[in-house]
């Protein structure tokens, strides 16, 4: 009989849900969002995504207006783009590289080696 492989337990994904300043051309407007995000093992890029909501009467840009910037409260700009609206008005943003969320440092092994990764 074979032993079990002895996997480390998962890592919770990185989340934010909260308010929010989305910098796009033309607007600033405060916003709500719901991201989340994940380091890519193919590209070794983190790719974070989610939906952002304007309060009621305000109107939010149109996607493909090109780049954005999100900033999270005490943040630091992250740069996104606009992809499409939902059923409900909300828009969906998608950004490679560092999220505007904080990110827990975290060691990954890849057989002897050790890299740490996330963490401002």
């Amino acid at each position: 009989m074979t032993a079990e492989p002895d996997y480390p337990d998962p890592v919770p994904a990185p989340e934010y849900s909260g308010p929010a300043l989305l910098d796009a051309p033309g607007a600033e407007i405060a916003v709500m969002v719901s991201l989340n995000g994940h380091l890519d093992p193919i590209d070794g890029n983190f790719h974070w995504y989610g939906r952002v909501s304007a309060p009621e009467g305000t109107e939010l840009p149109d996607p493909g207006r090109g780049q954005v910037f999100l900033t999270l409260p005490g943040g630091t700009p992250a740069r996104g783009v606009l992809q499409e609206h939902d059923p409900w008005g909300n828009l969906r943003i998608v950004g490679i590289g560092t999220p505007p969320f904080p990110l827990e440092q975290a060691e990954i092994h890849l057989g002897r080696l050790c890299v740490r990764r996330g963490g401002r």
